[in-house]
């Protein structure tokens, strides 16, 4: 991929928003992975700021998984990353050197497994405990079988979450809990991600519309159910990618169909509420064949990435960052990185 492919992204990136006062939880995630292809596009939508970092992590690094009844899970980390942390605590997105992705979005009604003797890993750090120890889908959920996710109290509250993953072979699962059970879906049917309901129940109400054996129209709202099938349409509807640049234009383009504007309702039928609101704050695209990392903040029109191929991840080297709200970002940013303080 050369630097005018490269390009000609960033430049047809439009304006994002950053916050809205509509009624209903939302962040969504999109992978193609046709044609030796493997690219993922999500958007964090959160009903405050998360004050986005983009942090650079080298190998050797290690962690606890922070768990509060002392049965915390230990490790050091074999890969390198690039990931997104927000509010100073989680990692909710990112990418390691080997071309895994990982996408920690909101799920309404996750209900976590009873705490049992399994060393725990906080919700919070989920998706980088993945980053750290997996090259593969398969090593990641090799790895969720040695250990219990926990939920725990991060910015003044629990959350619920489910978790995505995917490798530069286009491997592919959707791990989430329900009912107290830990639901594994791989494959095709993990292509989408959005919110509640969880994904069995999303892909049954798939059914019911055009392109999926039904007859209804394609809804145009905001509610996870619509976004979902919306994403589903329009990734089985656009033309096979030839190249890498043409698999990220066609997530990119889908994933801003289901961007959640400034001061939206939601005027599905079903009416959704929600004790919060939840603005689009930025996206980011992951190609895991090429190793390139790229994020959009809400604030900006400007779009910037990271080439992993630039990024020394040895032992021993410095914690980076740059800080995803700086408006002034754009093109390829490894340069730029600053060494992130303790």
């Amino acid at each position: 991929m050369n630097v005018n492919s490269l390009v000609t992204i960033a430049v047809t990136a439009t304006l994002s928003v950053s916050l809205w006062n509509g009624t209903v939880s939302a962040c969504s995630r999109i992978l193609s992975n046709e044609s030796g292809h493997a690219v993922v596009a999500r958007t964090m939508d959160l009903y405050m700021p998360d004050h986005a970092k983009i942090v650079v992590y080298p190998r050797g690094i290690t962690r606890d998984g922070a768990v509060a009844d002392g049965n915390s899970a230990r490790w050091t980390s074999k890969y390198g990353s690039v990931t997104v942390n927000s509010l100073g605590i989680a990692t909710s997105d990112g990418m390691n050197e080997k071309g895994l992705v990982a996408n920690l979005l909101y799920l309404h009604g996750t209900q976590y497994e009873k705490r049992d003797e399994r060393s725990g890993i906080a919700n919070a750090m989920w998706v980088q405990y993945l980053l750290d120890v997996s090259a593969t889908v398969s090593e990641a959920l090799a790895e969720m079988d040695k250990h219990q996710v926990v939920s725990v109290t991060t910015a003044g509250r629990e959350w619920p979450l489910h978790i995505s993953i995917s490798d530069a072979s286009g491997d592919s699962a959707v791990i989430e809990f329900v009912n107290g059970t830990k639901v594994v879906h791989r494959g095709k049917s993990t292509a989408v991600m959005t919110n509640e309901p969880p994904l069995d129940w999303q892909l049954t109400n798939l059914k019911r519309y055009k392109y999926f054996g039904g007859t209804e129209s394609l809804p145009g709202d905001i509610d996870p159910a619509s976004r979902f099938v919306r994403a589903s349409a329009f990734l089985k509807t656009v033309p096979a990618p030839k190249t890498s640049v043409e698999a990220l234009e066609a997530v990119h383009g889908i994933i801003k169909t289901i961007s959640v504007p400034r001061g939206a309702h939601n005027t599905s039928s079903s009416g959704a509420e929600s004790e919060d609101t939840w603005p689009t704050l930025w996206t980011t695209l992951a190609d895991s064949v090429n190793r390139l990392y790229f994020f959009q903040s809400s604030g900006s029109p400007n779009m910037f990435w990271i080439d992993l191929s630039k990024i020394k991840f040895a032992k021993g080297g410095s914690v980076k960052f740059v800080p995803g709200e700086d408006i002034n970002l754009n093109g390829e940013v490894s340069k730029k990185l600053a060494v992130l303080k303790k």
